[in-house]
């Protein structure tokens, strides 16, 4: 019984890290492209990972995600130009 409750821990931990790379690349992406839709993915992925364990990482993804998304919507017209110039 202790081995099941061991590979549902494993597998609970997989996904939650997963959903937690997929939150920071949406952070992240949302300072470039489609500041609201990927800002908003990045918060919704932050409150998934901490709605079970209070992990602290999914705070601060969540408020990086807003902070982000906020300096996305601000500064596209700034970021894309840079981003894109060759």
């Amino acid at each position: 019984m202790n081995n099941v409750q061991e590979i549902s821990h494993q597998n609970i931990s997989v996904k939650k890290a997963i959903l937690l790379l997929a939150g920071w690349v949406s952070a992240i992406l949302a300072l470039f492209i489609y500041p609201f839709v990927f800002g908003m993915l990045g918060v919704v992925s932050g409150i998934l990972a901490t709605k079970n364990n209070k992990s602290r990482i999914g705070v601060y993804l969540v408020v990086s995600s807003i902070v982000l998304m906020g300096v996305g919507l601000v500064f596209s017209t700034k970021i894309l130009p840079l981003v894109y110039h060759r």
